[in-house]
């Protein structure tokens, strides 16, 4: 069976289907050169998740307007925004998730509402209305 050498790249006579070099020459100069083509590699880095940075700022912006940044659930709350965005698997960033949820909800439970242009204008009406 006609082969070619992985390392040399030379065509040579296989004895076996899975011969893969010319000779033990080849064979050492592939060990010494790291590893061969099937040789296992590394896994691959995980890839940051699009949009962690912006969960993080979302949740810092979310906590400032309600004045719940520096608080206990506020700091908990970033810290786990910070955890989701390097999550390790899929099962810790649903469970990240849901804590955040829980966090929040409670950071933000007897918050005071923010006002917008909108509300204001109403209130204002309101106030004109009743004298």
């Amino acid at each position: 069976m006609q082969r070619q050498c992985a390392q040399c790249n030379r065509p040579f006579e296989a004895q076996r289907p899975q011969a893969k070099y010319c000779g033990a020459t080849c064979r050492v100069r592939a060990s010494r050169a790291g590893g061969s083509s099937s040789a296992a590699k590394a896994p691959p880095a995980v890839a940051a998740v699009e949009g962690a940075a912006d969960l993080v700022s979302a949740v810092t912006a979310e906590l400032t307007a309600a004045g719940r940044e520096s608080s206990a659930l506020g700091v908990q709350a970033i810290a786990i925004a910070e955890r989701m965005a390097r999550f390790d698997t899929s099962a810790g960033l649903a469970a990240l998730s849901k804590e955040l949820r829980a966090v929040m909800a409670s950071a933000l439970q007897n918050a005071a509402p923010v006002a917008d242009a909108v509300d204001e204008l109403k209130a204002r009406r309101d106030r004109k209305r009743a004298g």
